[in-house]
């Protein structure tokens, strides 16, 4: 199954409709036994026949980037209508009923990625997904290559080169450089490649285990030289930390999406604090997760835009928009800390969160506010450990 992804044009994958990726949350029947944040279908009235033929006309499409746009479906007859939100008058005082529950109204998850392959994380990246396809090669065509030139006499060659390499190069110089590289890079690069190869073949006929750590040769990326060891410990970093720029939700401000998004501000930060010190490819690097950052935050805008625009759900309150904003504040506080500050955003995080409850009428505890602060703490350290 393919993953879940918003449309380059910010539409949303049209499975959303009928799957758990738009979730409608409450208000909920108290005499329910139900947790906080818990989600029920999406309500929607929708043609079956219309669902039955995009649902067909999206598994034709699910391994291409040019997917259905959600617009197709929510301009139909009947697609995509609620009913709108209207505060009700209490039997009792006929006073204006206020539903001012943090856990109410729409909640709209970003990108589920799920990939474990370049390819899966290219075609999300492609849809506007805050990941790439540089963070999941391996270097197995390396040593497969070696194995094969290690049985090579001195005056052997093969006919073709056949090291299979030249997505990982694309992928590594699209990721530094924004897309800015040449054909002339490519092949440069792939040059190094082969002396890499060769290294590591020498390397087995000398009898030792090959060792990516013990290669001299040196990769071009734009303007920057780096060790294929110091490559692949990038790689890691940024897998690591973009792994937090995906799949969260917003638009109902509890525990978990408070963490969720103090997460995406600490990784971003920690990407840059990671990026100092490490010459010009380190500020390539810094460059390339602030741009992944900033691809995380506008799937979270254009989705909640999105939502406001459909009223999908109905019942979307006043206090899931100021959600939104409160999350994403979070995050940006953190992006912004810099090496020194944790403990100040973290301050102003609660800080923020406090006066969400105050003009809700909310005690901290329900959002979860003391559990999240723990959360934060916890995953700042591990960031730290990560970057060291």
């Amino acid at each position: 199954m393919a993953n879940i992804t918003l449309l380059s044009n910010g539409a949303l994958h049209p499975n959303l409709l009928n799957g758990s990726f738009v979730k409608y949350v409450g208000p909920q029947n108290p005499e329910q036994n139900v947790n906080l944040g818990q989600t029920t279908g999406v309500r929607l009235s929708l043609d079956p026949t219309m669902m039955e033929q995009k649902a067909k006309e999206f598994t034709e499409t699910l391994h291409r980037n040019g997917a259905i746009s959600i617009d197709e479906i929510a301009n139909q007859s009947g697609a995509g209508k609620t009913d709108t939100y209207v505060p009700s008058a209490s039997a009792t005082s006929g006073k204006t009923i206020i539903d001012n529950r943090a856990d109410c109204g729409l909640i709209v998850e970003t990108i589920q990625y799920g990939v474990t392959t370049p390819s899966d994380a290219n075609k999300s990246a492609a849809a506007g997904g805050a990941t790439h396809g540089f963070f999941y090669h391996t270097t197995d065509f390396l040593m497969d290559a070696a194995e094969r030139y290690a049985t090579l006499g001195e005056n052997e060659e093969f006919m073709f080169r056949g090291i299979n390499d030249v997505n990982f190069v694309r992928d590594t110089l699209d990721f530094f450089t924004n897309g800015n590289y040449t054909e002339m890079d490519v092949a440069a690069m792939q040059d190094q490649m082969t002396s890499i190869v060769e290294e590591l073949a020498q390397q087995i006929k000398d009898g030792k285990t090959p060792d990516i750590d013990q290669v001299k040769t040196m990769l071009t990326v734009g303007d920057a030289e780096v060790s294929l060891s110091k490559l692949l410990e990038m790689q890691q970093v940024g897998r690591e930390l973009s792994q937090s720029f995906e799949g969260v939700s917003f638009g109902s401000l509890h525990e978990g999406n408070i963490q969720s998004f103090a997460e995406m501000g600490i990784s971003k930060a920690m990407a840059d604090q990671y990026g100092e010190g490490q010459g010009a490819l380190g500020a390539m690097f810094s460059d390339a997760m602030d741009r992944l950052y900033k691809k995380g935050v506008a799937q979270v805008e254009e989705a909640n835009q999105w939502v406001n625009q459909y009223n999908i759900g109905g019942g979307r309150t006043p206090a899931n928009n100021e959600a939104v904003r409160v999350e994403l504040e979070i995050a940006d506080l953190f992006s912004n800390m810099g090496e020194s500050g944790f403990s100040e955003a973290l301050s102003n995080m609660r800080n923020i969160v406090s006066q969400y409850c105050q003009k809700y009428g909310l005690a901290t505890s329900y959002v979860g506010l003391a559990g999240a602060t723990v959360g934060v703490e916890a995953f700042y350290k591990k960031r730290m450990e990560l970057i060291q």
